[in-house]
C-alpha cells in the first residue's frame, strides 16, 4: 500500500513480506526430482546433478534457502515425476509468519522517490 502526501513529495509504502519455511515433505520432492535427473541426464555430465542439489543445500543456520528451492517451480518440464515433486513443494511450503515494513521516501529534483533511512536503533 502507498500512501503520496497531498502535494506528491512524500509517501509512506507499507509492504508486507512472508517468511516461508518447509517441512519433511520437501525431503519427497527432493527424491523425486534426483530421479527425473537420475533419467534425463543418463549418459551426461553429472554437473546437472549439482546444479539442482545447489538450490537444496543449507545455510549457516541449517536452513534451505526458499528462494532457491521455489526457483525450481519455475522450470515447466512435462515430466509426471517432475510435477509430482512441484506439489510435494508447494504442499511442503508454510508461511510460518509475516512482517510488515514501513518505509518513507521524498522526491528528490529530477521526480523520482528516494527512500529515507530509518535507522530506529540510532534515534
Amino acid at each position: 500500500m502507498s500512501l503520496p502526501s497531498f502535494d506528491g513529495r512524500y509517501k509512506v509504502q507499507i509492504a508486507m513480506s512472508d517468511n516461508i519455511v518447509f517441512d519433511e515433505r520437501l525431503q519427497v520432492a527432493k527424491n523425486l526430482i534426483d530421479e527425473c535427473i537420475s533419467e534425463w541426464s543418463t549418459g551426461s555430465a553429472t554437473e546437472i546433478k549439482t546444479l539442482v542439489n545447489d538450490a537444496f543445500q543449507v545455510d549457516k543456520e541449517g536452513k534451505v534457502s526458499t528462494h532457491r528451492v521455489l526457483g525450481l517451480r519455475r522450470h515447466d518440464f512435462d515430466h509426471p515425476k517432475w510435477l509430482k515433486a512441484m506439489a510435494a513443494i508447494a504442499d511442503a511450503s508454510q508461511t510460518a509468519s509475516t512482517t510488515e515494513y514501513i518505509r518513507m521516501y521524498e522526491r528528490d529534483d529530477k521526480g523520482k522517490y528516494v527512500q529515507i533511512p530509518l535507522d530506529f536503533s540510532k534515534v
